[in-house]
């Protein structure tokens, strides 16, 4: 998968435009400004900021519009506020 448009990484060498490692179905662009992690000439992730919301083992998913998804260990997810309850629980 190649990244798109003018993205470009700056560590001992500059990477034009490198391929990002990503799980299936995700893709990605991030703000200008944010740490990457390079592994041979991939960029494998990003430094995110510490998560002090969310429990061990739970996920958020958001966009730099403010649009989020939450994955919680209760089985709830939250998306952009509402609640949805786990399967068989009402």
């Amino acid at each position: 998968m190649e990244a798109g448009g003018d993205f470009a990484i700056q560590a001992d060498s500059r990477y034009d435009r490198p391929q990002q490692i990503l799980p299936y179905g995700l893709s990605s662009r991030a703000e200008e400004g944010r740490q990457a992690v390079m592994l041979g000439g991939y960029c494998a992730g990003l430094a995110s900021g510490q998560e002090t919301e969310l429990q061990e083992g739970e996920v958020r998913l958001y966009s730099a519009g403010g649009a989020e998804i939450l994955l919680l260990n209760s089985g709830r997810v939250v998306i952009n506020g509402q609640v949805f309850e786990p399967k068989g629980e009402a």
